[in-house]
Parts: C-alpha cells; sequence; structure tokens
C-alpha cells in the first residue's frame, strides 16, 4: 500500500552564536546563546536574553536538546521558541566539534522539534504548527537549521 508522502514547508533558517559549553554535572551541559537570527518568507527576528541549551549528553554520547529561544520580531513582536532535539555523537564528531572544526549538516545527525508561542496577532499562525529544525552545519562556536513547517 502506497503511503502519502509526509508534506512540509520551509519556513526558515535559524543561525545561531553560541558560547562553549560549560559542565555543570556529569551529564549536563549550558550553552549560553549569544546571538542568533531566524530569516524566513513570513518572519525575520532575532533572539534576545535569555536564551539558551540545556544538554543532556546520553551514556552513548548523544546529545539531548532542551533548548529556549526569546525572539523580537523586526516589527517588534516578542515570539517564544523552545524545542527539543538529538544530536548522534557518531566517532569522532565530538573531537572534531572540540577542535573548532565547522561540520557540515551533511556530515550530522541532528533533528529538532521546535515549537512557537505569542500573543501577537500578526504571527498567531505559529502557535498552531508543528515545526522540524534539519541542521545545516554546526562547530566554531555557530549552529544552524533550516526550519520546516509540518503541513
Amino acid at each position: 500500500m502506497d503511503k502519502p508522502p509526509l508534506e512540509s514547508r520551509w519556513l526558515a533558517t535559524l543561525s545561531i552564536a553560541i558560547d562553549p559549553p560549560t559542565a555543570v554535572g556529569p551529564d549536563l551541559l549550558l550553552i549560553n546563546v549569544v546571538e542568533a537570527r531566524l530569516d524566513g518568507p513570513r518572519i525575520k527576528a532575532k533572539v534576545i536574553p535569555p536564551s539558551g541549551d540545556w544538554v543532556r549528553v546520553q551514556p552513548g554520547g548523544n546529545w539531548n536538546l532542551d533548548v529556549r529561544l526569546a525572539f523580537l520580531t523586526d516589527d517588534g513582536e516578542a515570539i517564544f521558541c523552545k524545542y527539543s532535539g538529538v544530536l548522534r555523537m557518531d566517532p569522532g564528531l565530538g573531537e572534531r566539534l572540540a577542535a573548532g572544526e565547522s561540520v557540515p549538516g551533511s556530515e550530522i545527525y541532528l533533528r529538532a522539534a521546535p515549537c512557537f508561542e505569542t500573543r501577537s496577532d500578526k504571527y498567531a499562525w505559529l502557535n498552531d504548527m508543528l515545526a522540524v529544525g534539519k541542521i545545516t552545519g554546526f562547530g566554531g562556536g555557530k549552529v544552524s537549521y533550516d526550519i520546516y513547517e509540518i503541513l
């Protein structure tokens, strides 16, 4: 039986600059988001503090993401974004990232599920969608995703 394809539409690119992780426990890393931009045809916004990632390192080395971002759109509207996700720490990836190498998204499995919340009438459509993020690059203090709305 043929199943219908999952339909999606590109929403935006999320570009993030981060500080190096701070280990606060045997399996918890805190990552401060220094700056970020969300750029797409229907939304343009920059991150405002506080924003960050609370990473749980799993026994096999994979990272479970817990990201919270506050945005201010270019036209002054506030938007909150939170997402969970997973970074599969394939052999050698941790060493490459620790050395400051920028690794292309094609060589990394990192997927995220952003949810948005806003009181803005203009951006209320964000409250009613499911989105998925796919990494396009990571390393050297930078992370970038393409965000897709699931239709």
